[in-house]
């Protein structure tokens, strides 16, 4: 069964060890400075993904209620969220280490985590996330779970880079 749990310093180590495939590099940020981030910006929650008591991946979300205001953080460029009034769950980073991924567990993880968000923020009605466009993987996997494209295409920084932008597309599967 997957789980989420906060990052701890049991866990610490066994988060940011974990790999990406080297297909994935630059697709996302590695964990470790998802957790710094998570710290600079202290509305980002981090967690440790679990199925049982193995650890399987990590994830960074934020809730974002109706009419508050957030600087962006560093690379996701300028732009503004319309949320049509309501309150939604950013879904930031999804990752699952290279030696759980093609097992189910990485649509079991975001299954999980919708439910997750829904019971921790009732009020939440759709969950947002982002992908590169040449990311089919996550392409894939967001729209076996229901997410749709919102049409919207938004300009951020590539990870690993200085100055290299490059476009995502804008999903949101509604509850």
């Amino acid at each position: 069964m997957i789980r989420f749990e906060l990052v701890t310093p049991e866990n610490f180590e066994d988060v940011i060890d974990m790999k990406l495939k080297k297909d994935q590099i630059g697709l996302l940020e590695n964990n470790l400075y998802s957790l710094a981030e998570s710290k600079v910006f202290d509305y980002l929650e981090p967690r440790a993904i679990y199925d049982d008591d193995k650890l399987i991946g990590f994830m960074l979300y934020y809730f974002q209620p109706d009419g508050v205001r957030r600087d962006m953080g560093p690379g996701e460029g300028k732009h503004e969220i319309h949320s049509g009034g309501k309150d939604y769950i950013y879904f930031k980073r999804l990752m699952l280490d290279e030696k759980y991924q093609g097992k189910g567990l990485g649509r079991a993880s975001m299954l999980a985590a919708l439910d997750y968000f829904k019971e921790q923020y009732p009020s939440t009605a759709f969950v947002e996330l982002m992908h590169y466009m040449d990311n089919d993987t996550g392409a894939s996997l967001y729209e076996s779970v229901g997410f749709e494209p919102t049409g919207e295409v938004r300009r951020t920084l590539r990870p690993g880079t200085d100055d290299e932008y490059d476009e995502e597309l804008v999903r949101r599967r509604f509850y």
